[in-house]
C-alpha cells in the first residue's frame, strides 16, 4: 500500500527514503515487493529450463565431447570471479536500472540460441559465448538484486521477504527440471530456451512497474576511488564484523569441502563408489533435496522468530552438516543406501535454506547502504569461489584413496570445521539482529 506521503513524493519525482527505515506494512500490501517477487519467480522457473536445455543442446544438437563440456562448465562458473568487482560498481549506481538491463541483456543473448538454431547456424563457439555472457549478467544481477532488496522491504520484514524469495527458488528447482523434461518430448531443446527468454522479459516488466524511486548514490569520503581499494574496503568490513566474519569463513570452508570436493564426485560415488544405485534411482534421491528445500524455505522465518537469528544459524548448520555424514556411510542393500542418501539430501537442503535466509537477512540488516553491494559480493565470493579448487582436490584424492574415503574426508572437514567456527563465535548468543 502506498501512503499519501509516498504518492506526493512520487508525483514530484523526488526519491523516497529506503524501505529499511521501516513502514510497518505487511509484505502482502507492499506492491513493489510483490512485483519484484513475481518477476523473480517467473525468472527462476525459466532459468531452470535453460539449465537443463543448454547442456542438452551442447551434447545432442552440437555433439560436444567430454572436454568441450568441461569448457562449457568452466565458462559458466568463471564469471563468479566478478562478484567482488561488480560489487564496487553496483554500490556506485542505482540498482533498479542495473536489474532491468541485466534482464533485457540475458533475454537478448539467450534469444540467439533458438534464432541461430532455426537458421542452422548454431555452433559450439556461439554457445560458449552465450553461456559466458549469460553467467556474467546473472552475477551482476545477483549483486544488484540482493543489495536492492533492503531498499524495498522494511528491516523488520527482511526475513519474511528473503523466505518468500527463497521459496520461489526452491519450487523452481524442484518443478522446473520436470517441466523441462516433459516439454522436451514435444519441443527441441534450442526452442525450449524461448521460455527463459520470455521469463527475463516478464521480470524486466515487473521491475519497470516498481514505483519507489531510488536516489543515485551520493559519493562519500569513506569510499575509495580506486577499484581495488574499494573491494578491499568491503572485504575488510566483512572480516571486522564479529557476526558476519565467522559466517563468511564457514561458508568458504563449506564451499571448498562440500560444494566443491564432495559434490564433484557425488554422482560417481552413487553409481560406482559403493552404494551402486541403479541409474533411475539417482533422480529420485536428488528430488528429495528439492522437497527439503521447499520445507526449509517455508519454515525459515518462523524458525528465526522462535529461536532467534543466532541459534537458527547455528542449529541449521549443525543439523544440516551432520546429515552429510550419512553419505559416506550409505551402504547395505540398494534400498538402504537410497534411503540414507535421500534422508541426507532432504535434511541438508532444508537446513541450507533456513541458513541462507537467516544469513542473508542478517547481512542485509546490518550492512551500511553504501557498502551493500560490495559486502554481498564478498559474501558470495567466499561462498562460491573455493568450490572449483575443492573439486580439483577431490578428483586427486579420489584417485589416490578411492571414492568412499575421499567423500568421507570431504564431508568430515566440511561438516565439522564450520560448526566449530560458529560455536566459538558470538552467533549462538545473538537472538536479535543488531541495529546498524
Amino acid at each position: 500500500m502506498v501512503s499519501p506521503e509516498a504518492e506526493s513524493t512520487q508525483s514530484t519525482g523526488d526519491p523516497e527514503p529506503p524501505a529499511s527505515a521501516g513502514t510497518g506494512e505487511s509484505l502482502w500490501r507492499n506492491h513493489d515487493f510483490l512485483r519484484l517477487w513475481t518477476g523473480q519467480t517467473l525468472s527462476q522457473f525459466g532459468s531452470q529450463i535453460s539449465y537443463l536445455a543448454i547442456p542438452l543442446i551442447a551434447v545432442v544438437t552440437l555433439g560436444a565431447s567430454a572436454t568441450e563440456m568441461g569448457v562449457l562448465g568452466a565458462l559458466l562458473r568463471l564469471p563468479m570471479l566478478g562478484f567482488l568487482l561488480f560489487g564496487v560498481y553496483v554500490d556506485r549506481m542505482r540498482k533498479r536500472p542495473v536489474l532491468i538491463w541485466s534482464d533485457l541483456g540475458r533475454a537478448v543473448v539467450l534469444a540467439l540460441v533458438p534464432l541461430l538454431y532455426v537458421m542452422d547456424s548454431l555452433t559450439l563457439g556461439v554457445l560458449y559465448a552465450v553461456v559466458f555472457v549469460l553467467s556474467l549478467l546473472s552475477v551482476l544481477f545477483q549483486v544488484a538484486y540482493r543489495s536492492y532488496f533492503p531498499f524495498l522491504v522494511p528491516m523488520e520484514h527482511l526475513g519474511d521477504g528473503n523466505g518468500k524469495l527463497q521459496l520461489s527458488e526452491s519450487l523452481a528447482q524442484t518443478a522446473g527440471p520436470g517441466a523441462a523434461s516433459a516439454l522436451l518430448k514435444v519441443v527441441a531443446a534450442p526452442l525450449l530456451i524461448l521460455i527463459d527468454v520470455a521469463s527475463y522479459l516478464l521480470s524486466a516488466v515487473a521491475l519497470l512497474r516498481i514505483r519507489r524511486q531510488e536516489a543515485p548514490p551520493v559519493p562519500d569520503d569513506e569510499t575509495p576511488a580506486s577499484i581495488h581499494l574499494a573491494i578491499w574496503q568491503g572485504f575488510r568490513w566483512v572480516m571486522e564484523q564479529p557476526l558476519i566474519r565467522p559466517l563468511a569463513i564457514a561458508s568458504g570452508l563449506y564451499s571448498f569441502f562440500v560444494m566443491g570436493a564432495m559434490q564433484s564426485i557425488y554422482m560417481l560415488f552413487l553409481l560406482k563408489g559403493g552404494p551402486n544405485l541403479p541409474v533411475e534411482w539417482v533422480g529420485v534421491v536428488m528430488a528429495t533435496g528439492g522437497v527439503g528445500a521447499i520445507l526449509g524455505a517455508t519454515l525459515s522465518v518462523r524458525t528465526m522468530r522462535r529461536l532467534g537469528i543466532g541459534p537458527t544459524l547455528l542449529w541449521s548448520t549443525v543439523i544440516g552438516n551432520c546429515a552429510l555424514l550419512l553419505v559416506p556411510f550409505a551402504s547395505g542393500s540398494a534400498w538402504t543406501a537410497a534411503v540414507m542418501l535421500g534422508a541426507s539430501q532432504f535434511i541438508v537442503w532444508a537446513s541450507n535454506q533456513i541458513f541462507f535466509v537467516s544469513n542473508m537477512t542478517l547481512v542485509q540488516s546490518i550492512t551500511p547502504p553504501n557498502l551493500q553491494a560490495r559486502v554481498i559480493g564478498t559474501v558470495y565470493s567466499l561462498g562460491l569461489i573455493p568450490a572449483p579448487l575443492g573439486a580439483l582436490g577431490a578428483g586427486l584424492l579420489g584417485e589416490a584413496l578411492g571414492l568412499r574415503p575421499a567423500i568421507l574426508v570431504a564431508v568430515v572437514a566440511g561438516a565439522i570445521l564450520p560448526i566449530l567456527l560458529l560455536v566459538f563465535s558470538p552467533i549462538p548468543r545473538t537472538r536479535e539482529i543488531p541495529r546498524p
